[in-house]
């Protein structure tokens, strides 16, 4: 029954307020006494939602000393041990200060949370400013050399992140820098107490800020690619069937499918995450919520602000399927750069919507973790591209019902809107060759300074014409791409075939789409390229190996920068989309041969 389930902890991020509650709780707290083993200044970093928050204020009671939080936990035992003694802490939450607009804000909301601590402790502040304070609540509340405070920063970064989310970055960097500037001052105290510390633990989101607000703490120990925490915050495998197996159980009930059947669907749409490329875990926020709600969404998106990803995105012609397996190095994973430098791989791994993926040795792969964030990064995609779209997520939902309902028509329908709401640069960018000039190098440096002119013309615009055609139609594949995603489809790219790549495998309410683009002049040529296409996946056997797929041919004209022709084969019969979206007959010839194998 519904009441005899465990309490969900959805949103809790309070570890007292979670165990007196008796909510769910996921024990991690065997990697608390490892934090002081790697190290006095520790710093972590992980996504929004994954349970930073929780940790902090776990840390908090356990030095606290409140054992009866810790009751049947790992902690428990090491809480009774002669080696554990309670400390003083210091709980600094960067949220609460985030967003004030001003410095002199700012730095007056941060002497509140001291003179809070300080009041906490029972100690008095003995300095000028909110940084001298800073150091004499760290002095005062200590008691070397048995009790040496413990310093908890969660989030660190939030004042800066704040602004950038409200696009601060982009209207006023003074007042980023400015905040920078106070918080490496306000941080720059902890190097000057550090003999007053036992520890001191800090999180962040991203490190967008970490090399310039920590500058000064040259001994900070950063834990977020380590093995050894990898699952420290996180759901593995094992832990999401151990302490949610009752609301597994009712969930497949519910939803009419076996249990192994539901956690594969869940596995597919928030498991992924890794922190070492290795291990891979599931995103607490999300999972919780789908069993709080029963249904599939995209509950990560839609828990908080995506105005960083916006901002960055603005002036910007990127496709999602351009941020897939991009091979990185462990220094870059480390440390991928200032917010304004890093290029945009590195933005979205910081950000949290790529995750890594190790390739051996010191190499790494970036990657989307799930379908959710697939889903939610293509959402983000298509309102840049396309921002007259009123309504995208609208859109999306009814091309997730034609594509479970096997209406290519109403699919065609939806793609159509979609295209002919991306702005003229972004087309003009696509259409737009590499300049002549490198042409002509590039092909001079290859064939040797005895090319006569009038060949090497020829040449650079031949070269130039087919990386127009190819950069054009790899263009609207990829928007194609984003808004199958965003409906909820299982989508593939460039699938490899043993006679050629297929531009797009979608995946659906138990249905399959092999889909091919081409490109065409305009719109007279789009029956004769919709025709290429349909033959092009015949004649390679694209999806051949599976039961009863729906080809797809879709020709795309240049002039009108839309589609203006389909094909589509579905149960046998070939059917062509009118250009007022109904379907007709087609009695065409696929003329297209099968291609001979490379040997």
């Amino acid at each position: 029954m519904t009441q005899d389930l465990p309490t969900l902890p959805i949103g809790t991020q309070d570890f007292e307020g979670l165990r007196l509650e008796k909510e769910v709780y996921v024990d991690k707290t065997m990697y608390l006494p490892m934090l002081r083993k790697a190290g006095r200044i520790v710093f972590c970093s992980r996504p929004r939602r994954f349970g930073k928050t929780l940790t902090v204020t776990t840390l908090d009671a356990f030095y606290s000393g409140r054992k009866d939080l810790f009751l049947g936990l790992a902690a428990e035992k090491y809480m009774d041990s002669p080696g554990f003694a309670t400390r003083p802490v210091i709980h600094l939450d960067m949220n609460r200060v985030a967003g004030s607009g001003d410095i002199g804000l700012l730095t007056k909301r941060i002497q509140i949370m001291l003179e809070s601590n300080a009041a906490r402790h029972d100690v008095k502040l003995e300095g000028v400013d909110c940084y001298s304070n800073f150091f004499s609540l760290m002095q005062n509340v200590s008691q070397p050399p048995t009790k040496k405070a413990v310093l908890l920063i969660d989030e660190y970064d939030a004042p800066v992140i704040s602004l950038v989310q409200r696009g601060e970055l982009l209207r006023d960097d003074r007042l980023v820098q400015e905040t920078r500037e106070t918080m490496r001052n306000l941080y720059s105290q902890i190097k000057s107490a550090e003999k007053s510390l036992e520890l001191a633990f800090i999180t962040a989101v991203t490190k967008f800020s970490r090399m310039g607000v920590f500058s000064t703490l040259n001994n900070l120990v950063d834990i977020s690619l380590r093995p050894e925490f990898a699952a420290f915050m996180g759901l593995t495998q094992e832990e999401l069937e151990r302490y949610f197996s009752h609301h597994v159980r009712k969930t497949a009930r519910e939803r009419g499918v076996g249990e192994s059947e539901l956690l594969g669907q869940i596995r597919e749409y928030y498991h992924g995450f890794s922190f070492d490329g290795k291990t891979r875990l599931y995103n607490p926020f999300s999972t919780l919520s789908f069993f709080g709600e029963g249904e599939f969404d995209d509950f990560w998106m839609e828990s908080g602000s995506n105005a960083i990803v916006r901002n960055f995105l603005k002036d910007k012609t990127l496709t999602v399927d351009q941020f897939q397996d991009i091979e990185v190095n462990r220094q870059f994973a480390r440390s991928p750069g200032e917010i304004g430098a890093t290029p945009p791989h590195g933005f979205l791994y910081q950000a949290g919507y790529l995750t890594l993926r190790a390739k051996g040795g010191a190499l790494y792969g970036l990657d989307y973790p799930n379908l959710e964030v697939r889903s939610a990064i293509s959402t983000l995609f298509l309102e840049n591209l396309i921002p007259a779209w009123d309504d995208v997520g609208k859109d999306g939902r009814e091309l997730g019902r034609c594509l479970a309902a096997g209406d290519v028509p109403g699919m065609v329908g939806v793609l159509r809107r979609l295209l002919a709401g991306i702005a003229h640069d972004d087309h003009a960018d696509a259409d737009r060759p590499p300049r002549g000039g490198s042409l002509d190098r590039g092909i001079r440096a290859a064939a040797g300074p005895g090319l006569a002119d009038e060949t090497l013309r020829r040449l650079s615009a031949e070269l130039a014409r087919r990386i127009r055609r190819a950069k054009g139609e790899s263009f609207y594949v990829s928007i194609l791409y984003a808004g199958l995603w965003m409906a909820g489809a299982q989508v593939a790219s460039e699938r490899h075939g043993n006679l050629g790549r297929l531009d797009l495998e979608v995946r659906h309410g138990g249905l399959l789409y092999v889909i091919e683009a081409k490109m065409a002049a305009d719109a007279r040529g789009g029956a004769k390229a919709a025709r290429a296409g349909m033959g092009q996946i015949r004649g390679r056997g694209y999806g051949q190996a599976e039961k009863d797929p729906i080809l797809v041919a879709l020709a795309i004209g240049r002039k009108e920068r839309n589609v203006v022709a389909c094909l589509f084969e579905k149960d046998g019969r070939l059917m062509a989309v009118d250009g007022q979206g109904r379907p007709s007959l087609a009695n065409m010839d696929i003329r297209e041969k099968t291609p001979k194998p490379k040997s």
